[in-house]
């Protein structure tokens, strides 16, 4: 079992690869055999020494948007077992401290995550609680499976929008999660989706997916640009 580490943004080399070792699992916890792995810009700024969601401190398997197959359960786990096709939710939380009793858990004070300050998907094999595990269908491919924390964060935001149908929406960047602004906004019913971006490839990639138009706003004015 083999696990790329970051070993610390001023460390040479910054990665390395290593055996990787597992105890047995916890009653609770599984073993998942990975299949993919996304780099998210979260990975670049740790790459770069800066903060990620929660405290790196190196030696770390990053990685935390990624999906497998459940090699092993732990023997309390009943809702999954080996075999099957699972994404990941990377982020933990305790439960107990004041934003967590609000239901505010995305501002936990003890927040922890796979792949960040625990030994996520860059590996052969990640240990994880099973509530982490989210199965999905076997049919699903795991590139697009390993999509399902970006995604997440996209439904998060167009829940915050408000998008009804009708709406004419404006997605300021065509990154992975503004590509992904750009298809959910149409899927909740937008008349008008507009995505500003200024590197031509992305421009013509959200037109590709769905898209009525891509500006660049570095040499366009949208306000002299008619979209009806």
């Amino acid at each position: 079992m083999k696990g790329t580490y970051f070993l610390g943004a001023h460390h040479d080399p910054v990665f390395e690869v290593r055996q990787m070792t597992f105890d047995d699992l916890g009653d609770h916890e599984v073993l998942v055999r990975n299949k993919a792995c996304g780099v998210c810009g979260t990975d670049v700024h740790i790459y770069h020494g800066e903060a990620g969601s929660a405290d790196v401190t190196p030696p770390v398997v990053l990685g935390h948007e990624f999906a497998g197959i459940v090699e092993k359960v732990g023997k309390g786990v009943t809702e999954l077992k080996p075999g099957d096709h699972v994404a990941m939710d990377p982020n933990m939380y305790c439960g107990h401290c004041d934003p967590c009793r609000m239901g505010k858990k995305q501002n936990c004070e003890n927040l922890f995550a796979l792949g960040v300050n625990v030994d996520g998907g860059f590996a052969e094999y990640t240990r994880t609680p099973a509530s982490q595990c989210f199965k999905i269908d076997e049919d699903i491919p795991f590139v697009e499976a390993a999509m399902a924390e970006p995604l997440a964060c996209v439904l998060h935001g167009i829940d915050l929008a408000n998008i009804k149908p009708g709406n004419s929406v404006l997605v300021i960047g065509g990154g992975t999660i503004g590509l992904l602004m750009v298809q959910m906004a149409r899927l909740s019913g937008a008349s008008t989706v507009i995505l500003s971006e200024p590197v031509e490839k992305r421009r013509a990639l959200a037109l590709e997916l769905g898209a009525d138009a891509a500006i660049d706003p570095i040499h366009q004015n949208l306000n002299a640009m008619s979209f009806s």
